[in-house]
C-alpha cells in the first residue's frame, strides 16, 4: 500500500498504540510487526473496502492474518482501552465549553416553515 489514507509512524505506534494492544513479545510467528498489521486495518476502516479485497504489500501476511488480529483485539477489549486512554490524555487538551455535538447553532439556509 503506497498511499494510506491514515498511517501511524513507528515511534508513535509503540508509544501510544501497543501499550494497549494484547500481544505476547516474540510470538508473532509470522515475523510481520503489529505496526505493518495496525497500519492496514487503519486502510481497511478509513477506505470501507472489504477485508477479502486487502492486498498487503508484504507477501507474509494475507487479508486473514489482518482480519484475524482485528477481530482479536475488538473482541478482548484493546480498542476500548486504547480509546480510553486517549481520551483520558486528550482531554485535558480539549477546550470541552467550544464543541458542539449537535446542530442546534448551525443556520438553516431555507428557513423553517410557520
Amino acid at each position: 500500500m503506497n498511499k494510506l489514507p491514515v498511517y501511524l509512524s513507528e515511534q508513535d505506534f509503540e508509544a501510544y498504540i501497543l501499550p494497549h494492544l494484547s500481544h505476547k513479545l516474540g510470538h508473532n510467528r509470522l515475523k510481520v510487526s503489529y505496526h505493518y498489521i495496525f497500519n492496514n486495518i487503519l486502510y481497511a476502516l478509513k477506505s470501507g473496502c472489504s477485508w477479502r479485497t486487502l492486498r498487503p504489500d508484504n507477501q507474509l501476511v494475507t487479508w486473514q492474518n489482518i482480519y484475524y488480529h482485528y477481530r482479536k483485539w475488538i473482541q478482548d477489549g484493546s480498542f476500548e482501552k486504547l480509546f480510553a486512554s486517549t481520551h483520558q490524555v486528550m482531554r485535558e487538551h480539549l477546550a470541552l465549553e467550544c464543541i458542539q455535538l449537535d446542530g442546534t447553532h448551525t443556520p438553516s439556509k431555507k428557513g423553517a416553515k410557520k
